[in-house]
């Protein structure tokens, strides 16, 4: 039988890792916002937060902001030998926030899947995911690496610094240029080409998460002054560009 998992946190993504861990074990989700906990997949009740937070496998799907208040919620219901998880799309100081606030004798593996709601196939077959080993046991890093494989997930090793680095110029880049769109006023256009098609499908991505998500992406993640600054001088380069030869 495989260990009970108790999952904090019921928002979009929450309710969609309840739905893939249903099919796994059972589950015990707590949502401080109990209203949004909705129609839980069978083998999904929920339950209080003492209640999730003992279970041997615990899985925080909260906001960055909200990370450390939930951590020390959960700290004293945490039983020795509990996984810990999180999946934060920044990983450096959820990590060091996980290492700082639990008990040592918790076990603590940083995750990021890189699909949500928007991406979701209705498989987990293809869809990838970063690990971040924090503090884990071999035995079970390989258990949830052949669990990873045994469903199609396909999984990558790297460190929180690592992971930080490449978000900024993935996630955290296509997020702003999604927002920068409708920030500037500019309205979607039904006749259009194809590559506008595609970069109005990211406007609409964009808009799907909350701006908390943003904000908290761009605050946490240590390289996102460097994009910023990146794009700027990239921006002014490209004018610059333009204008000469307009010239």
């Amino acid at each position: 039988m495989k260990p009970a998992v108790g999952l904090i946190g019921c928002g979009r993504f929450g309710l969609l890792a309840a739905r893939y861990l249903a099919g796994w074990s059972d589950v015990v989700v707590y949502d401080a916002q109990r209203a949004r906990t909705g129609r839980l997949p069978a083998r999904v009740r929920r339950g209080t937060m003492a209640q999730a937070a003992s279970q041997p496998i615990v899985v925080l799907a909260v906001p960055m902001s909200s990370l450390r208040t939930a951590l020390r919620s959960i700290r004293s219901h945490v039983k020795a030998g509990t996984l810990v998880v999180d999946v934060c799309s920044v990983k450096t100081l959820p990590v060091r926030w996980m290492k700082e606030i639990l008990p040592p004798d918790v076990e603590i593996l940083g995750t990021h899947p890189l699909f949500g709601p928007d991406s979701d196939t209705g498989s987990l077959k293809g869809q990838r995911i970063v690990l971040c080993p924090v503090r884990v046991s071999s035995r079970r890093l390989e258990a949830a690496k052949r669990e990873a494989r045994r469903v199609g997930v396909l999984f990558h090793v790297m460190t929180p610094m690592e992971h930080d680095r490449m978000m900024a110029e993935t996630l955290l880049l296509s997020q702003y240029v999604g927002r920068l769109i409708p920030a500037a006023g500019i309205a979607p256009h039904a006749w259009s080409t194809p590559s506008y098609r595609h970069l109005a499908a990211l406007v609409t991505i964009a808009g799907n998460d909350t701006g908390q998500i943003f904000r908290d992406m761009w605050r946490f993640n240590p390289y996102a002054g460097r994009i910023a600054r990146r794009l700027q001088h990239a921006h002014a380069r490209l004018l610059r560009g333009v204008r000469s030869g307009a010239r």
